[in-house]
């Protein structure tokens, strides 16, 4: 990922991800939360980008703590600047008023004290002092870790910065998806850029990969080549190196439903905890289908309405 992330791309990212249903995704995770009774009171984004997940997570009313960590410091800036101008604008963030401290905010209103720290790490090998309630991960972050070391050390680090009942939850593109994506170009264009998209993919090496090419709207500016490169693992590979991370019980899903995952699941879902008994601690069978049914209604409302 050394070439990814330059910082024109950090400018459009949210143009390019703008048909992206975040608040859907948001949605869900809520659902998790409440089936697994859990009530964080800090959480740590990984791979958080320009913070669309990051500013949903101020909804979660018991988060006293929002820590957002990108290995692009030019995300991180991006980020930490759509939070300051909602907040300058007090777009949908309950009348806090805060202060800044380089790049830490501290919200606060008649309700709440909430910091929201940005912060710029390789999640392959990250620390914090304070451990975090919740670990989250969205937008298949984690396939973007080709190398199953990298994917073992970012494993390890969160397991190093979670509390004991604390849930690390995160999503991948199953090895099933990546097997079968279409090879495919086209062109996104956008109000000041054109990005040339084409997707390649390497079935033997179990590797997707997206090459663009952005081109600016301006004669004084070149065009920009990355290559965004993500490989499939299989379930049990991630189980098994969830477990030599200290992680003692996980479950797994069907993205977007409660059903079990498998490797030919569109996209997964990981909730993992270092204590054995504490996925347990859950809602019930009766529960989990009625979230089961939720979610499948709800992911066949925003289908249609992104196919029309």
């Amino acid at each position: 990922m050394e070439h990814s992330y330059t910082t024109y791309f950090a400018e459009i990212y949210d143009d390019v991800m703008k048909n992206v249903p975040y608040q859907y995704w948001f949605r869900y995770l809520n659902d998790i939360l409440k089936f697994y009774n859990h009530q964080p009171e800090s959480v740590l984004e990984l791979a958080s980008g320009t913070s669309n997940m990051t500013l949903k997570l101020i909804e979660l009313q018991s988060l006293n703590r929002i820590t957002a960590l990108d290995l692009s410091s030019a995300m991180i800036s991006r980020a930490a600047e759509k939070l300051e101008l909602k907040l300058q604008n007090n777009q949908d963030l309950n009348d806090f008023s805060f202060q800044k401290n380089t790049m830490s905010y501290f919200l606060q209103n008649e309700q709440r004290k909430l910091t929201i720290d940005f912060t710029a790490q390789n999640m392959t090998d990250f620390y914090f002092e304070n451990k975090f309630d919740l670990i989250v991960s969205f937008f298949d972050s984690f396939n973007y870790l080709t190398d199953i070391d990298q994917l073992q050390s970012c494993f390890e680090s969160a397991a190093s910065s979670l509390t004991k009942d604390g849930l690390f939850i995160f999503d991948m593109n199953s090895l099933g998806r990546i097997r079968t994506i279409e090879e495919k170009s086209f062109v996104i264009e956008g109000d000041s850029y054109e990005c040339f998209w084409e997707d390649i993919v390497n079935e033997k090496e179990n590797l997707w990969q997206v090459k663009l090419k952005i081109c600016p709207n301006n004669d004084e500016l070149p065009c920009f080549e990355e290559i965004h490169s993500e490989r499939g693992y299989k379930i049990q590979t991630i189980l098994r190196l969830l477990k030599n991370s200290g992680f003692k019980a996980v479950d797994v899903y069907n993205a977007f439903s409660f059903a079990k995952g498998k490797n030919n699941s569109d996209r997964l879902y990981f909730t993992a905890s270092l204590n054995k008994k504490r996925l347990q601690n859950n809602e019930g069978q009766l529960k989990k289908l009625y979230f089961d049914a939720k979610n499948r209604i709800d992911h066949l409302l925003v289908s249609l309405k992104y196919l029309f």
